[in-house]
């Protein structure tokens, strides 16, 4: 139960990304009081788990802003960490019947653990999903005070639609694997 105290102050917070960060994240500030609204550009949750086999029009050089495909997955990928230290503490990333039951998992269970995770703790009524922030930033109030604002541009992947909205706070959960890092190398 959250205490009035904490429930005047509770904040409007927007999440960007529900992969593991932005998932828990998104527990903890509702679970503090907050209103919290969660952005995923993806159709499901998991962000990097999520596996896209179609990678046809990928730019391998990562020159366009968008790629077609957003993770670094490929298809036989197992964990490299065991299961043990994978999960959260107070949600351990047990082995269940009928699916993977090897210390190190493939991808496909870690996403179906995240799955578990947002259905046991109700998250997906927070998600937005297909939706892509294209801008955050602060709203210009003039002069820099003590109670700031962000205003988060987003648009419906399905229907183009741009939405522009005002939060007290804006957690970034969009992980880093997503674009390829290339030096510049000359000759």
């Amino acid at each position: 139960m959250v205490s009035e105290t904490v429930q005047s102050q509770s904040k409007n917070v927007c999440v960007i990304g529900a992969g593991p960060s932005g998932l828990v994240a998104a527990r903890e500030l509702r679970k503090e009081g907050h209103k919290v609204v969660v952005l995923e550009q993806n159709h499901d949750v998991g962000g990097q788990w999520l596996y896209e086999p179609n990678v046809e029009e990928e730019d391998p050089l990562g020159r366009k802003p968008f790629l077609k495909v957003h993770s670094s997955i490929y298809e036989s990928l197992r964990l490299t960490s065991p299961r043990e230290i994978m999960g959260f503490s107070d949600f351990p990333f047990l082995v269940k019947k009928g699916r993977d039951m090897r210390r190190f998992p493939s991808h496909t269970e870690l996403l179906l653990y995240l799955r578990d995770f947002c259905h046991y703790f109700s998250l997906r009524d927070l998600i937005r999903f297909n939706t892509r922030v294209d801008h955050v930033g602060m709203l210009d109030y003039g002069v820099c005070g003590g109670d700031l604002k962000w205003i988060v541009r987003s648009m419906d992947i399905n229907t183009e639609k741009v939405v522009e909205e005002v939060f007290d706070a804006v957690v970034v959960a969009t992980g880093h694997y997503s674009q390829p890092r290339l030096p510049s190398i000359q000759g």
